[in-house]
């Protein structure tokens, strides 16, 4: 039986256009799409998205892909990083800007804002 509580929690569903927009932007940003890490990335930002994730905590989100995936989270924390040292830096600093609109800097990199920076742009497409 369902709580009342838990019936007023709305669960966000990704649309069709916003899974689109977050492959093609993995793709320009030079994401291997033959790369696990890729799928991975997606799924992460997935999650994030359907959990309207406001502070986005990243051992949840590696303990739930990892539930998925039948892998340990810091597999699964492995995988996304190699994923991301492994692209063309100039292709994906120049692209995320043009993706997110802001300006993109190596240093203060991290995953949490990578997160963040798509949610903010799934939050505009319905």
């Amino acid at each position: 039986m369902i709580s009342s509580s838990e019936e007023s929690i709305t669960h966000k569903k990704i649309s069709y256009e916003q899974k689109t927009f977050i492959k093609t932007s993995l793709r320009q940003l030079g994401i291997n799409s033959k790369n696990n890490g890729f799928i991975v990335i997606q799924k992460v930002i997935k999650y994030a998205y359907e959990k309207d994730m406001i502070s986005i905590n990243l051992e949840d989100i590696y303990r739930y892909i990892a539930k998925l995936t039948s892998k340990s989270n810091k597999t699964i924390e492995s995988i996304i990083r190699y994923a991301l040292y492994n692209v063309n830096s100039k292709q994906f600093s120049s692209n995320y800007e043009k993706i997110f609109g802001i300006d993109f800097s190596f240093e203060f990199f991290s995953l949490k804002n990578f997160i963040s920076d798509f949610l903010d742009i799934l939050e505009t497409i319905k």
